[in-house]
């Protein structure tokens, strides 16, 4: 049943009041409604936002503009995407993200400001025109600022009372300064030192005796040249490491790398791992997708996956992996995402 705008907007101010956000065509609440007419001052500010990302080599920045799920339940989507930068018109992106990725060598050192004008349309409602602005910065020396010579996974196991913690680091060749190389590595365990590794593959293992549930600290110093630098270090910790029973079982996943920035023809490293005590009847299946696309499956673990990247635009795209936990009869899935640029 259609309503005049008018009568719209009182039920969504009413609601507004209640819950704070506003509904479009559909709530058992008040009834069936579509949306017409001008309802721009019916959009909440905080319903969208201009997301800032830095890619880790100091080099671009990326805009995007981020609409919470309200709009697609109002039945609002976005159709363009305008950017000013310093007062001045800059580009216009017509196409999923509507993103804006811009080079830092193209703008001077210091402050710069970038407004965000969206085109948001309905198939009942007028258009709509909504716009934010932010500041960004530009330094000297950026990538130096930003970021560690040396890209380090450490890969590390959960533990079972009584297990051995495993910690070896992996220095990432390819995502490294020219002519990384490890000279020795220290462990900590509740800020105190357990051992000195100097030789490779500079891996520790450490008995864990403490009691179940106890939560730990753990510290890696990894100490490293490279061609340029005779004495480097890089520090990596986990607060709240946990020591689990027989009971327990866990899934966990992360993407090897600690930079965000990649190019065609290289390599996306993504692990899957699991912890699983005797008494745990849990099966895990892991499901790795780039941009909602399946790169790979495992119910055995550890999981290694080593994808090439190829073909893929320049801009942000989306790693999802996809968690499935079986138990008995009762299966339970999820997913989290995390996000990588293409830079060439």
């Amino acid at each position: 049943m259609k309503h005049k705008a008018s009568n719209l907007k009182f039920h969504l101010v009413i609601l507004l009041m209640t819950v704070i956000t506003f509904t479009s065509c559909k709530d058992e609440n008040i009834g069936d409604y579509i949306l017409t007419g001008n309802i721009e001052s019916l959009i909440p500010e905080n319903s969208w936002k201009i997301k800032q990302t830095n890619t880790s080599d100091g080099k671009y920045i990326l805009f995007t503009p981020d609409l919470n799920s309200n709009f697609e339940y109002w039945g609002l989507s976005l159709k363009k995407v305008e950017y000013y930068i310093d007062g001045s018109f800059y580009k216009t992106e017509t196409s999923r993200p509507f993103e804006l990725m811009i080079n830092k060598e193209n703008f001077s050192i210091g402050m710069h400001n970038i407004k965000v004008v969206l085109l948001i349309v309905s198939e009942t409602c007028e258009d709509i025109i909504l716009e934010k602005s932010t500041e960004f910065q530009i330094r000297s020396n950026e990538t130096e600022y930003n970021i560690s010579p040396g890209d380090f996974y450490i890969d590390y196991n959960r533990v079972i009372q009584g297990d051995y913690l495993v910690i070896t680091p992996e220095l990432l060749v390819e995502s490294s300064s020219k002519g990384c190389k490890i000279d020795k590595v220290e462990y900590y365990w509740d800020e105190k030192l357990i051992a000195t590794e100097k030789t490779m593959p500079f891996t520790l293992k450490y008995k864990v005796n403490d009691n179940i549930g106890t939560s730990h600290n753990i510290k890696v110093s990894i100490y490293y040249h490279d061609d340029k630098n005779d004495f480097l270090i890089y520090n990596w910790g986990f607060i709240g490491y946990k020591v689990y029973s027989d009971d327990d079982a866990l899934m966990s996943w992360s993407i090897k790398s600690t930079r965000n920035n990649y190019k065609n023809n290289g390599l996306l490293s993504l692990v899957a791992k699991q912890i699983k005590g005797k008494k745990s009847k849990k099966q895990f299946i892991i499901e790795f997708y780039l941009d909602g696309h399946l790169i790979g499956h495992s119910s055995d673990f550890p999981y290694i996956l080593d994808y090439k990247l190829s073909g893929l635009k320049v801009g942000s795209h989306i790693v999802t992996a996809k968690s499935t936990t079986q138990e008995g009869g009762a299966t339970i899935t999820y997913s989290t995402d995390k996000t990588i640029v293409i830079t060439e």
